[in-house]
């Protein structure tokens, strides 16, 4: 046996939660933003960020699946 843990349902289910709580965290913080310092791009940006931030996660945890 090489020891690497096996793909499993469960994980990737896991990474895909972990990719949509970051773009729901990047939207709730770019709603703060919004209505605290009234900057319209607020939202787009923080649901963009929090996306990207969520893309990268997910590879960095598939990555050490493989």
């Amino acid at each position: 046996m090489s020891g690497k843990p096996p793909l499993s349902l469960a994980s990737l289910g896991g990474i895909g939660f972990s990719l949509i709580a970051n773009v729901i965290a990047g939207g709730l913080l770019g709603f703060a933003a919004f209505k605290f310092l009234n900057w319209g791009w607020a939202l787009p940006v923080g649901i963009l960020a929090g996306f990207v931030s969520g893309f990268f996660a997910m590879f960095r945890q598939l990555k050490a699946i493989e």
